[in-house]
C-alpha cells in the first residue's frame, strides 16, 4: 500500500504515526515551502526514513510527473490550502481522500474551526471524504463528532481535531487495502460556507456583548490577531474573559479599570478582562502595557485605528 500524505497543519506527525502504526508508512509525505509547522513534519519524518518534500504548487505537472514515478494508491491530505487539481488526483490509483476539520457539509472551506468558535457551536467534528472538483463536497466516507471544550481556541481545538483525524486513519486503510475505497455518503444540503479570514474578521467591536468577544478573542487564537486600538495604536488581544461590569450603562470601549492582571473594558452586553496583550510584537501583561501606553480608567478603545467602530 503505497501512501502519500499531504500535511500542513500544526499537528499533522500524528497523522504519520497513525499511518506508520497501521503498517502503511508513507511513501512520501509533502509540505509546503513556507509552512512554519513543516520543519517538526520534516524532522519525524527523518527519524522515521520516510522521503519529505516541500511544494508550493502541488498541481505542476513537474510535481504530477513525479507522484506519477511512484506509482501511489492513495493520497491522504491533512491540511492542505491548495486546491488539488484532477491531474494530481488521477495519479492515485484509489484517489484523495481529505480529512476536513467539520462534520460536513457545515463549515466548507478553510478556518472552519475560527468560524465554528466564533459561532459558538457545542461540537465540531472530522470527516475523510473524496477530493473533488468541488470544495470540501466530496461523498463522505467516515466522520466523528468532537465535543467544543470550554475555553477552547482555534489552535487547542485543532489539536484534538487532529487527534480525531489521525484515529480516523486505521480505518481508511483498511478500506484501501480491500482493493477500492466505497462511493461514500452524499453530502446532504447546502450546509455552509465561510469566507477566507481577512484581518479585519480580528478586529473587536466593543458594541459586541462581552461573550461574544470573548468568542472572537478564542477563535483568532492559532489563527489571526483579534486586535483593537487605543489612539490609533494596534493593540493585541491575546487571552481575556468577559465579566459582569461595574458600571452597565458605560458606553462601549471605555476601560471601567486597570488592573496588574487585566483591563477591564467595557462591552455592548457586561464587560471584557483583557489580560494578555501584544503591543509592537511583544507580548505584555494587561498592567504593565496600559502603564507604558496611558490607558487609564476613562480612556477609550476602539475597533478602528481612527477611533470610531465599524
Amino acid at each position: 500500500m503505497r501512501i502519500v500524505l499531504f500535511a500542513w497543519c500544526p499537528t499533522t506527525p500524528v497523522h504519520l504515526e497513525a499511518l506508520a502504526a497501521s503498517g502503511a508508512a508513507p511513501a512520501l509525505v509533502v509540505s509546503g515551502g513556507r509552512a512554519a509547522t513543516a520543519r517538526a513534519l520534516e524532522r519525524a519524518c527523518a527519524d522515521g526514513g520516510v522521503p519529505f518534500e516541500r511544494c508550493d504548487d502541488v498541481s505542476s505537472p513537474g510535481f504530477v510527473a513525479r507522484v506519477e514515478r511512484l506509482a501511489p494508491d492513495l493520497l491522504v491530505v491533512a491540511g492542505c490550502p491548495q486546491i488539488l487539481r484532477a491531474p494530481l488526483r488521477r495519479a492515485f490509483r484509489l484517489g484523495a481522500v481529505n480529512l476536513h476539520p467539520s462534520l460536513l457539509p457545515a463549515y466548507r472551506g478553510r478556518e472552519p474551526l475560527f468560524w465554528a468558535i466564533l459561532h459558538g457551536e457545542p461540537k465540531v467534528g472530522v470527516t475523510a471524504h473524496h477530493l473533488t472538483d468541488a470544495v470540501d463536497a466530496g461523498p463522505i466516507l467516515l466522520a466523528r463528532e468532537i465535543p467544543v471544550p470550554p475555553r477552547a481556541t482555534s489552535a487547542s481545538l485543532a489539536a484534538e481535531v487532529d487527534r480525531a483525524g489521525a484515529a480516523l486513519l486505521p480505518e481508511l486503510v483498511a478500506m484501501a487495502r480491500g482493493g477500492a475505497l466505497p462511493e461514500g455518503a452524499r453530502p446532504r444540503g447546502p450546509g455552509s460556507r465561510f469566507p477566507p479570514l481577512r484581518e479585519e474578521h480580528g478586529r473587536i467591536d466593543w458594541r459586541r456583548p462581552a461573550a461574544a468577544i470573548d468568542r472572537l478573542v478564542r477563535a483568532c487564537a492559532g489563527e489571526i490577531a483579534a486586535h483593537a486600538f487605543f489612539q490609533g495604536m494596534k493593540i493585541v488581544v491575546l487571552d481575556g474573559e468577559p465579566v459582569p461590569s461595574p458600571r452597565p450603562r458605560a458606553p462601549p470601549g471605555e476601560v471601567l479599570a486597570v488592573e496588574e492582571g487585566a483591563v477591564l473594558v467595557a462591552a455592548g452586553e457586561g464587560a471584557f478582562a483583557a489580560r494578555a496583550l501584544v503591543f509592537l510584537h511583544r507580548r505584555r501583561r494587561a498592567g504593565e502595557l496600559a502603564a507604558e501606553l496611558g490607558i487609564f480608567p476613562g480612556a477609550r478603545l476602539s475597533g478602528e485605528p481612527e477611533g470610531g467602530d465599524p
